[in-house]
């Protein structure tokens, strides 16, 4: 039996608001190389055009790195229900991996979801997971259900309350062209009945999942630490090696 978590394709580097001044990104491939990892990508934050210039500087630090680690270079886009998203698809070409994140609803203003429900913000969150897969250039949609946002409801209240009928569309649309979704340990430790079901469907509908970290500092990187489950609990809810994404199956390849 192999190794579950090999890889960890969603990084944040200090190149991202959120990351950690540590997060050098030599210090975050010495930190995966450390954790026995074969491939990771750094994903930063584009969610504006001042922000285009990250992954290049990230590219650039890399060139101090001599390790046997795969290290790819991303970035962590964003996408809104009928709004353009964060990047163009001839910007994406220039990426070894695009992520992109359906729980960025603070891009609808910053009253949108007053009053409303978790059914309704679920639903927010479903139609910006069909918008990100129908620019044609996800590789992967970050975090599910995870929207990280003061007084929205946490993880496992918005993924009872979605309608699962529209799930199972979404997913099936995001098998059909091959982006992969996140799983992410962490979300199996904290709600341990929401994730198992929501990762079991994304199995059942086919899609290539990726377990990922969304680590932003180098001590969570291969997702490491009590906060994640562990790959015994991953193996329990049916992912095996048949089910990972692997970087050579990403959409974006076809866009260079």
């Amino acid at each position: 039996m192999g190794r579950l978590i090999r890889t960890d394709f969603h990084i944040h580097t200090n190149h991202s608001p959120c990351g950690s001044p540590e997060a050098t990104p030599l210090a975050v491939a010495r930190a995966a190389q450390e954790a026995g990892l074969e491939a990771i990508a750094i994903t930063d934050h584009v969610e504006r055009p001042a922000d285009y210039a990250a992954p290049r500087a990230v590219r650039e630090e890399l060139r101090g790195y001599a390790g046997d680690l795969r290290v790819y270079v991303g970035c962590e886009a964003d996408v809104g229900a009928g709004e353009n998203p964060s990047i163009s698809r001839e910007y994406a070409a220039e990426m070894d991996l695009v992520l992109f994140s359906p729980s960025h609803l603070d891009r609808l203003g910053p009253h949108a979801l007053d009053g409303l429900g978790p059914p309704q913000i679920a639903a927010l969150a479903l139609a910006f997971t069909r918008a990100a897969i129908e620019t044609g250039y996800a590789d992967m949609i970050a975090h599910p259900f995870h929207v990280p946002m003061t007084g929205v409801p946490p993880f496992g209240q918005l993924v009872a309350a979605a309608n699962e009928s529209d799930l199972r569309d979404v997913l099936a649309m995001a098998a059909d062209a091959g982006v992969a979704m996140e799983v992410n340990p962490r979300f199996l430790r904290a709600d341990p009945a929401a994730a198992m079901w929501l990762f079991r469907l994304f199995i059942e509908a086919g899609c290539k999942v990726a377990i990922n970290s969304d680590s932003h500092h180098p001590s969570g990187i291969g997702c490491r630490g009590p906060r994640f489950a562990t790959e015994d609990d991953l193996r329990a809810i049916g992912i095996s090696e048949e089910h990972l994404f692997r970087i050579e199956d990403r959409v974006t390849r076809a866009l260079r």
